[in-house]
């Protein structure tokens, strides 16, 4: 606790928070390698050849994604200026994870019963659902859906706490996670379900709302990829060598040791890279979520059939080229499926929008300096959205008047301070 007390009282000046757009690009591919790995690490493990190895190595160092969505929501959602009532704020989020959840949930159900474990007798979907883990992705939606629902409660941290307060209360929450992983695994004590399954994750969720506006020195960020670098090498060398069942899968987990100190490294080392630049990946960003929700439609049918990779060129090939291959096919799909009307809800664009017409590029810009004495933890106002589902859907028609609540533009450029270590 003698650490705490070293925090100063208030929040660093308020930070462009733009870089969250490629940064989300790169995560949505790094998600993706994961799926397209993830049979491989496990199956190929016997014989521990170089293929082996490369997955293994390849899966540790895309760990960071998915820690650094839930932290690029809370970054977004616990912003005390995103404010309002907590009725309106759950009322919209209804459109933009509840109809997404219960669609994929039900498509991907079908999915699995029908082509990927026909025969399977034991395989019960009810159950599977009540787990929060009907399919290999959709425990993310339940898990936002969860911390939307304490967002309003939460985001009391960031309106009326100190910033210590903000780092006790976030670092608090990670250590319960961190601990209810370890006991779950490795005794096989208690189980997430679809009532508990985001509450290891809201230590992240708060964590990335305190880290927000953190922008590292170059000596920080020198620390900050050696970090990275041993905690990859860390989460590659305990699940092959370590003890346990092989692969041990544990290191693997979010909430592992060496998951969240890269995830931490990798969200800041993002900031620091990412303030500037990567136009392309700012395009890319806003189909992000249809990524998500569409790759394993086309990642199982097309691995099954060109089969698991045995060689090194074949790793590389389901590690590197596959993954961007079916990021650019969803993403294309996604953005056809959004012209749609009737396929507009299932991808997180529907719900009603109000007839304000966008800010402009100076009124989005956060204000210089810091927050007036009334509020002295928020932050300037900026056209963000909570940021729910750590993905902005596309807007397609910008002529057209949008709710700025639910418009692609979660983030927005500012001021940048000065560094810090």
């Amino acid at each position: 606790m003698a650490h705490l007390d070293r925090i100063p009282t208030e929040n660093p000046p308020p930070t462009s928070t733009a870089w969250m757009n490629p940064a989300r690009t790169i995560a949505i591919i790094a998600v993706v390698t994961i799926h397209s790995l993830g049979t491989v690490v496990e199956e190929n493990f016997a014989g521990m050849g170089p293929d082996w190895w490369l997955a293994n190595a390849i899966d540790s160092a895309c760990r960071w994604s998915v820690p650094v969505f839930i932290m690029i929501s809370g970054a977004l959602a616990l912003d005390p200026d995103r404010g309002g009532k907590p009725r309106k704020f759950l009322s919209k989020r209804v459109w933009r994870i509840g109809i997404p959840l219960v669609f994929w949930t039900v498509v991907y159900v079908l999915f699995r019963r029908f082509y990927l474990q026909p025969d399977d007798e034991t395989w019960n979907p009810g159950i599977a659902i009540l787990t929060g883990s009907p399919f290999v992705q959709l425990y993310f939606l339940y898990v936002l859906a969860g911390l939307t629902l304490l967002t309003p409660f939460f985001r009391l941290l960031s309106v009326h706490g100190s910033r210590r307060l903000q780092w006790g209360t976030g670092l608090i929450f990670l250590g319960i996670g961190m601990a209810d992983q370890w006991v779950s695994m490795i005794f096989d004590v208690g189980e997430a379900n679809i009532a508990t399954r985001f509450l290891p994750m809201a230590g992240f969720y708060i964590l990335g709302w305190v880290l927000r506006d953190v922008v590292l020195s170059v000596r920080g960020a020198v620390l900050a990829w050696a970090s990275l670098i041993v905690a990859i090498a860390g989460t590659a060398v305990w699940a092959g060598l370590g003890p346990g069942e092989k692969p041990w899968m544990f290191p693997y987990e979010y909430l592992a040791p060496g998951v969240v100190l890269a995830s931490m490294s990798a969200y800041l080392l993002l900031h620091f890279h990412m303030r500037s630049g990567f136009g392309l990946l700012h395009r890319f960003y806003p189909y992000s979520f249809g990524v998500f929700l569409l790759h394993p439609l086309l990642l199982y049918p097309l691995r099954n059939a060109m089969g698991l990779p045995t060689t090194v060129p074949g790793v590389l090939l389901h590690a590197v080229i596959m993954p961007i291959a079916y990021a650019i096919v969803c993403a294309a799909i996604t953005w056809l499926a959004v012209k749609i009307p009737g396929f507009r809800a299932v991808f997180g664009e529907g719900g009603p929008r109000n007839r304000h017409p966008r800010p402009s590029a100076d009124e989005s810009r956060p204000r210089a300096g810091n927050s007036p004495p009334s509020a002295k933890n928020s932050r300037p106002s900026t056209p963000t959205t909570p940021a729910e589902a750590a993905f902005a859907p596309p807007d397609h028609d910008r002529s057209r008047p949008v709710d700025v609540d639910l418009d692609r533009e979660d983030t927005a450029p500012g001021r940048e301070p000065n560094s810090v270590d």
